[in-house]
């Protein structure tokens, strides 16, 4: 694990000093930077799937929350799987995957959470994994950005979408770690530091007003239509009410994550101005609220879209970059 600037990772399982991913990904040319967005981030797997069909493939990937997610399985060759398990998720199932905890330092302590992605990604160490990858996560107590790229990957994941406030922290190294996004919501930084001479970008900010950032219960866990008219309704607990708010307020966990989701977006502008992608896919996804994690095969197949409008301009930055290369 190294912040961001060290010279050196140490492995959190060894403790032994690790080469620099830099110099693992010397002569890389494309970066994949895969941002925040809660659960409009399954239009991650919408992009990669469209680059892959198209023959672009990234050298290195670096993934910053439910990008880190994606962009951890991708790297590990689960891509597949977590594209199955997230079309499968129906309201019911998301909310058995909320373990609530009013004791911790989290309104949910994603021990459930962690034994799927677990399931995923299994014991895979950072040099299991088929190319480089960074997953960002932020240091609570000094707010410095930390750059995981060693160890196990699976813990990792679970920092950079440690949401301060919905998921406790994760201690790793002896630092405790929450979300990345709260210091950089789309990591095209760490693509370049990795060796990328071509960085693509997927930004899940655009829409962040407008869609549906406040939802009421029964939109959470209600059945509307084909989607979840087999299951039967569940109770509206007051703990329910309490996280996610009722029809005249919103609640706790929607008054964070929204807050939350404000900042990241300015914080996403000010970064990518100072230091911009190469192409940046934006996919449009008015209609998925960040807690519509049931709305998967809308969020992919908006990725997919975006990836498409952006093609040619990934291809025309590859010919020069060739060209320069004298190739």
């Amino acid at each position: 694990m190294a912040d961001m600037g060290t010279d050196l990772a140490i492995d959190a399982k060894s403790g032994q000093t690790a080469p620099r991913a830099e110099e693992k990904a010397a002569g890389s040319r494309i970066g994949v930077a895969l941002g925040a967005g809660a659960a409009r981030g399954w239009s991650h797997i919408g992009v990669l799937e469209r680059l892959s069909e198209s023959g672009i493939a990234p050298d290195v990937m670096a993934g910053t929350s439910i990008g880190a997610l994606v962009s951890g399985c991708y790297a590990a060759g689960r891509l597949g799987e977590l594209k199955e398990f997230a079309l499968g998720l129906t309201r019911r199932r998301i909310f058995s995957l909320l373990d609530l905890s009013w004791s911790g330092s989290g309104l949910i302590s994603g021990d459930r959470l962690r034994d799927l992605l677990e399931k995923q990604v299994g014991e895979m160490q950072f040099t299991d994994l088929r190319m480089p990858f960074v997953c960002i996560a932020t240091e609570l107590m000094t707010g410095h950005e930390i750059w995981l790229r060693n160890g196990p990957v699976a813990p990792a994941i679970r920092a950079s979408y440690a949401l301060p406030g919905v998921f406790r922290p994760v201690q790793i190294d002896g630092q405790w770690l929450i979300d990345g996004a709260v210091v950089n919501p789309i990591p095209v930084s760490a693509c370049r530091a990795l060796g990328a001479r071509l960085v693509v970008s997927v930004n899940l900010g655009s829409d962040a007003f407008s869609g549906t950032v406040v939802q009421e219960p029964k939109n959470f866990i209600g059945s509307n239509g084909a989607r979840g008219s087999d299951e039967p309704p569940l109770d509206r607990s007051s703990a329910l009410r309490q996280m996610f708010g009722g029809p005249t307020s919103p609640g706790l966990t929607t008054v964070l994550v929204a807050a939350f989701n404000i900042s990241q977006d300015r914080l996403a502008r000010s970064r990518l101005a100072g230091d911009p992608p190469d192409v940046n896919i934006v996919p449009r996804n008015p209609n998925v609220g960040l807690f519509d994690f049931d709305k998967a095969a809308e969020a992919i197949a908006a990725g997919r879209e975006a990836a498409d409008r952006v093609l040619p301009d990934i291809e025309l930055a590859l010919h020069l970059l060739d060209r320069a290369a004298g190739l």
